[in-house]
């Protein structure tokens, strides 16, 4: 089916009636028509006699999970403003020798009680960067005077060679943030979960032991897949019919922190967004240090440009339908940075008020070691890369709790994207907007858990992938009053949700890789937005009230 003239169609306003693409209501698992709901709230979310949301569950307890507790400090609360303590003109023989030494000389000082040792401001100007900057330590940030071609531009010169997966390169990377280690599990302390089914959504469960923890610990709940839910979601040889695209074992690690301890019943600090089941091999805690995570770092109000040859140049768009862009020519050099900020090993960080112009991968990667992020005000243009698999992933979340909010892209692929079985949720895309995009957004790794697309204009999927490794590429994915093209699709022992969606439900990006014969998700009040507007922010008011809206939001729930 085909009958657009380019991407930039995929975001419009473009429609077909709820009853001819949902069916007619039914159970928490069935599709729901606009029609056959009785009010503009949600069957599954919607306000109880006290105001708050009332979550319906399933047959197993399954939930929607509250995603409120991403973003920095858990969410809900006010980026903070860092007292300058160095500062930086433009000009000079070696900019990023002398930003690198600034950023040294407040790394070397003591934290105030708060974790902050203060801010490197950049004036207003224009710096080349031979060489990339690297923050590797908590409480600093890096601030400029504007986003804008008058504002702090930072310009990464020359070209770099000689890596296989630019992505993750660390000379790939224009600005590096990372702490110097991972977190540190103890598996000889691990015990295991006694409960034979934990339902999406919970935040308690009861331990064969709870000897020596304690409410403040820092933990690992792990959820295991073995082969029989390797068999039973279909990605074992004998479904898939050859043994190339099959699954092994995999786990989940939730990262979290214990809130209370009663008998063995455990409690922790945010949802888990999978099922841990016994059948399919149980689940574990299993205690953890990070001493080399860092924390309270910042990148702001600035602008990151990479310098690319003009004179590479391509006509073919990889695996996207080539009769659409035919005769279409683009910079297509991959030889120059590839993303602007990385951040891992971090805790409590953001990105906020940045441009990104001609990066070949992401504007944001916050790669696995991340926890609590936020990325806000942002916005990518004209990447320079070829068109096709791992390139131009706008903003990448691979880690935990993490929250993009108010961002945009223009010419991305994947341009909202969580990548890796290790982005387990509730991470969170909210108020943003990918125009012209390549491809849709979208969880893009072998079952990423647990994320919400909430009034994000964009194509959208959450769906099996065929002829490709990914296979189901995420469960219990929430969109929530998106507009644009969309498939979501049910994987055998989860579920995948769109509520107020206004779009076709049909996506025809890629077509080689869709698989329309899998079972639809949840789908209800196509074509009509639902109450509240914001999921996430509903979700925040009711967790920490009104005043942790005000803190972050610009615009009303």
């Amino acid at each position: 089916m085909q009958w657009m003239n380019g991407p930039a169609l995929m975001i419009s306003a473009l429609t077909l009636s709820a009853a001819m693409v949902c069916g007619c209501a039914g159970t928490p698992h069935e599709s729901v028509s606009a029609a056959s709901s009785p009010s503009r709230y949600s069957a599954l979310v919607h306000p109880g006699p006290d105001g708050g949301l009332v979550y319906v569950p399933d047959e197993r307890g399954n939930t929607i999970p509250d995603f409120s507790y991403a973003g920095y400090m858990g969410g809900g609360v006010r980026l903070p403003r860092v007292t300058v303590k160095a500062r930086v003109e433009p000009g000079g023989d070696d900019d990023a020798g002398r930003i690198q030494e600034a950023i040294d000389r407040v790394s070397a000082l003591p934290p105030d009680k708060n974790g902050f040792r203060g801010a490197v401001l950049l004036r207003r100007g224009r710096y080349v960067l031979e060489r990339p900057l690297r923050i590797a330590a908590g409480g600093v940030v890096l601030r400029g005077e504007g986003r804008g071609r008058d504002g702090t531009v930072l310009f990464g010169k020359g070209a770099i060679k000689g890596f296989a997966v630019p992505e993750l390169h660390m000379n790939a990377h224009l600005i590096r943030i990372e702490g110097p280690g991972q977190i540190e599990p103890d598996t000889r302390d691990a015990r295991r979960i006694s409960d034979d089914y934990i339902p999406v959504g919970a935040r308690s469960f009861t331990l064969d032991r709870t000897d020596n923890l304690k409410t403040g610990d820092r933990i690992i709940v792990r959820r295991h897949g073995n082969m029989d839910w390797v068999r039973a979601v279909g990605m074992d040889p004998e479904s898939l019919g050859n043994s190339e695209w099959s699954w092994k074992p995999m786990t989940h690690d939730f990262d979290r922190i214990i809130t209370g301890i009663t008998d063995r019943r455990v409690t922790v600090d945010a949802p888990l967004t999978c099922a841990i089941e016994t059948p399919w091999g149980g689940g574990e805690v299993i205690p953890y240090t990070d001493p080399g995570r860092i924390s309270q770092v910042g990148i702001e109000n600035l602008r990151g440009e990479s310098d690319f040859d003009p004179a590479v140049r391509r006509s073919d768009f990889g695996n996207i339908d080539r009769t659409t862009y035919r005769g279409m020519e683009y910079s297509a050099d991959e030889e120059h940075y590839w993303n602007f900020i990385h951040i891992d090993n971090a805790c409590n960080a953001w990105v906020r008020d940045v441009t990104a112009l001609h990066f070949a991968g992401s504007t944001v990667f916050a790669a696995k070691g991340c926890k609590w992020i936020t990325v806000q005000d942002c916005t990518t243009m004209e990447p320079v890369s070829f068109a096709a698999g791992w390139r131009r992933f706008t903003y990448q979340v691979r880690g935990q709790l993490c929250l993009v909010q108010r961002c945009a892209s223009d010419r991305g692929r994947h341009s909202f994207v969580l990548c890796d079985p290790t982005a387990c949720g509730p991470n969170v895309f909210l108020d943003c907007i990918a125009t012209r995009p390549y491809s849709s957004s979208e969880p893009h790794s072998q079952y990423v858990v647990g994320a919400l697309y909430d009034n994000v204009r964009a194509p959208l999927t959450a769906r099996f992938w065929k002829d490709i490794s990914i296979g189901w590429a995420g469960a219990n994915t929430v969109f929530w009053n998106c507009e644009g093209m969309f498939l979501v699709q049910k994987p055998p022992t989860a579920q995948n949700y769109s509520i107020g969606h206004i779009g076709i439900h049909a996506m025809l990006f890629n077509t080689r890789y869709m698989d329309y014969g899998r079972q639809d998700g949840y789908i209800e009040s196509l074509d009509e937005h639902v109450r509240p507007r914001s999921l996430y922010l509903k979700q925040l008011a009711d967790r920490l009230g009104e005043q942790a809206v005000r803190n972050i939001a610009h615009t009303v729930r």
